[in-house]
């Protein structure tokens, strides 16, 4: 039997939902996600409240995106109804 194929943004939430943060580079080399951004904006639309935060580091710069204690708790207290 196939498994069913998650779209790119059901696979940034999963990955959100455990709790862990993401950052551009781990959605690329965890889940060949290149449009991180993208996913982000599209969840946010669908009512999901995803914070970031911009690091900059060695002239660099990059976000790291997570969803706080309060949000995954509430989305785990609904799925458990």
């Amino acid at each position: 039997m196939d498994k069913l194929k998650r779209s790119q943004n059901q696979i940034i939430k999963d990955h959100l939902l455990t709790g862990e943060p993401i950052t551009r580079w781990q959605a690329i080399e965890l889940y060949r996600i290149a449009t991180l951004p993208t996913r982000i904006n599209q969840l946010e639309n669908t009512g999901l409240t995803i914070h970031r935060k911009r690091i900059d580091k060695d002239g660099k710069h990059w976000h790291v995106y997570w969803l706080d204690k309060t949000t995954l708790s509430k989305i785990n207290n609904e799925a458990t109804k």
